[in-house]
C-alpha cells in the first residue's frame, strides 16, 4: 500500500510528446494564443517572443516558424498543437452561442401573438 497524502498530490510527469506539450502551452499561456486572421495563429514561445503558425485552414500544409517545425516539418510542433487546440475551443465557443442566439429567436417567435383573421 502507497503511503501518499491527499493534500499534497504528486506532481503531473513532465510533458513528452509535442502534442502533450503543445497542450501544456495551451493550459498555460492559451490566453496569449492570437487569431491574426485565415488560419493564422501568433503562439506564444516559451522562451518568449512568439512563433507565426499557419493551420492550412484553407488547404496546403501547415506550418510553424519555429526552429522545431524547420527540422521536422513532418511532425506537429507544439505550437500547431496548441494553436490547433485554441481554435477548436474558439469554434466551440462559436458555435454555442449561435445554438443560444437561435433558441432565443425560437423562444421570441413563439410568444409573437398570432394574427387573426376575422
Amino acid at each position: 500500500m502507497t503511503n501518499r497524502s491527499l493534500a499534497h498530490p504528486a506532481p503531473p510527469p513532465p510533458a513528452t510528446t509535442r502534442e502533450q506539450r503543445g497542450l501544456e502551452l495551451y493550459r498555460e499561456r492559451g490566453h496569449e494564443i492570437e487569431h491574426i486572421g485565415k488560419g493564422f495563429y501568433r503562439v506564444p514561445a516559451c522562451s518568449g517572443g512568439s512563433y507565426r503558425v499557419n493551420l492550412a485552414v484553407f488547404g496546403g500544409t501547415e506550418s510553424c516558424s519555429c526552429p522545431d517545425h524547420a527540422r521536422h516539418p513532418e511532425l506537429t510542433c507544439k505550437h500547431l498543437a496548441a494553436a490547433t487546440v485554441a481554435r477548436a475551443k474558439a469554434r466551440m465557443r462559436a458555435r454555442t452561442v449561435q445554438a443560444e442566439r437561435t433558441k432565443a429567436r425560437a423562444s421570441r417567435a413563439s410568444l409573437t401573438p398570432l394574427a387573426v383573421s376575422l
